[in-house]
């Protein structure tokens, strides 16, 4: 089977990353598959490749309807027959889905896992063509996980209703004993086993503990320092994240907040206006950021201890996902322990309570150990590596100017904020692409990465390409986007580099 021309043709790519195709050939075997990646390392390819080689559906489950609106989008831009399902269609849409989907017309269809385990959905399943399941977001289905949802404990069932159907779990922070969980929970036959490396050397971690005064100052700093591309701060409280916003508002600073008390219409339209990259700056609590693919995050910035270290590399793990350095800044004050502390106290259920414990004496460990954060971070999750030092941690003596009080006039290298794009024709290139991709996104309703990447412009600028053929050379320009956008993007071109 010509995997390389299938990636070509509707990704763009001709290679794969690492143990990318390791575990798409066990999918097309048949083989129950397990698969820890941690973020950026292209793990949804790993599932959508081999539902277009298998010419059957996928039926993905993912928590989050944002994430099934955009993945489906970003699969019909390269040619890929998707849907999802769920509640923000009317009932004749979902009929219409269901009707296509037992014609074999979609490679795969995006379903949350309350939607799945419902009786009407596993009637209408059985008339599917059915490939295979793909679970997302896997660690969700433990109870050793951070972010344990019972709904994903339904998902046992799978094996009872489509004794036949493969399955495939896939997840991005999964320790040890939540790895085991996932394989027992989901009655996995005899899985291929993958877990990738959890280093991610383009990150920078630093851990900082600061008064609350220092805080705020130190938060000024930041976002004068990461200037361009966009900066997530994640803040404990409902409470907390609407005081930031509005300091940062009043300061000037573009900025949207999110979290779960917000109405839908409100949290849809800041979390689109920050992906859009209308405002630069989002402030959320943990309840932002699930399956949240936007690749041009400069920095992270906590403003208090995570309640596990699991979560904390999970929310970090959003920045650099384009594979450009990043930081990941972990601001935290003494009085976060006796927070965390307060809340393990009111939980009831005792074993819940003891592994809250635990994973508050790992974070704590983190935050105060004196060891190279990248280190600790693969020892957590089961990894040892060669090395002892980083060289991309304050542990390691990374620590950004802005921290170190030297002077923030400068960045240094290690956290260049963009690609370096040498002509000025380029950078004017690289604008008018950001606009015409800006106007474009706005005109279909879809936010601007999902119809190119920006390591796909910076691309396009360093090649200049001036026919089809050579735009098609392009890495993530597959047939159906050369087809789709060639002709704007040429002109643009030719417009820019005379």
């Amino acid at each position: 089977m010509d995997l390389i021309g299938l990636l070509k043709k509707h990704w763009g790519y001709s290679g794969f990353r690492a143990r990318q195709e390791a575990i798409v050939r066990a999918i097309l075997a048949g083989r129950d598959v397990a698969v820890v990646m941690p973020t950026g390392g292209g793990k949804s390819l790993c599932y959508q490749l081999p539902a277009v080689a298998m010419e059957r559906t996928c039926v993905v489950v993912s928590p989050l309807i944002a994430l099934m609106q955009d993945q489906a989008a970003q699969l019909q831009q390269a040619g890929i027959p998707a849907a999802f399902l769920n509640s923000s269609m009317n009932a004749a849409e979902q009929r219409e889905i269901i009707r296509q989907a037992s014609r074999n017309s979609f490679r795969l269809i995006y379903l949350s896992p309350e939607r799945l385990v419902r009786a009407d959905s596993l009637e209408w399943l059985k008339r599917v063509p059915l490939a295979f399941f793909a679970i997302d977001e896997a660690h969700c289905i433990s109870e050793w996980g951070h972010e344990f949802r019972p709904e994903y404990r339904q998902l046992r069932a799978l094996r009872e209703w489509f004794p036949e159907t493969p399955v495939a779990a896939f997840t991005a922070s999964a320790t040890r004993a939540v790895r085991h969980d996932i394989i027992a929970q989901l009655r996995l036959r005899d899985p291929a086993k993958f877990a990738m490396s959890f280093h991610r050397p383009n990150l920078r971690y630093v851990v900082h503990p600061c008064g609350p005064r220092d805080q705020d100052r130190l938060l000024f700093s930041a976002l004068e320092y990461y200037d361009e591309g966009n900066v997530i701060l994640y803040a404990p409280t409902i409470r907390a994240v609407e005081e930031t916003e509005a300091l940062l508002s009043r300061k000037g600073h573009p900025v949207v907040a999110y979290h779960g008390q917000m109405d839908n219409a409100r949290r849809q339209r800041n979390q689109e206006a920050w992906m859009a990259g209308e405002k630069r700056i989002l402030v959320g609590t943990v309840a932002f950021g699930l399956g949240i693919n936007k690749p041009d995050v400069r920095a992270v910035l906590h403003l208090s201890l995570p309640k596990s270290l699991e979560q904390y590399y999970q929310e970090a793990g959003r920045a650099g996902r384009d594979g450009l350095p990043a930081d990941c800044v972990l601001l935290w004050q003494r009085r976060d322990i006796g927070l965390l502390a307060h809340f393990i106290a009111q939980l009831q259920d005792h074993q819940e309570k003891q592994r809250a414990w635990q994973r508050y004496h790992a974070m704590r460990r983190f935050a105060e150990s004196e060891e190279c954060r990248h280190r600790q971070i693969c020892l957590h999750f089961g990894e040892t590596p060669k090395w002892e030092r980083c060289n991309a941690c304050d542990r390691c003596g990374a620590i950004p100017e802005w921290i170190s009080g030297a002077p923030a006039g400068k960045r240094s290298s290690r956290v260049a904020a963009k690609p370096a794009i040498d002509a000025p024709a380029h950078s004017e290139m690289r604008d008018a692409l950001k606009q015409w991709r800006r106007d474009l996104a706005k005109e279909i309703g879809t936010p601007p990465y999902v119809i190119l990447h920006d390591s796909t412009l910076d691309a396009i600028c360093r090649r200049a390409p001036r026919t089809l053929a050579q735009l098609c050379e392009v890495s993530g320009i597959g047939e159906k986007k050369a087809e789709r956008f060639g002709e704007a993007i040429l002109e643009i071109v030719a417009r820019c580099a005379n």
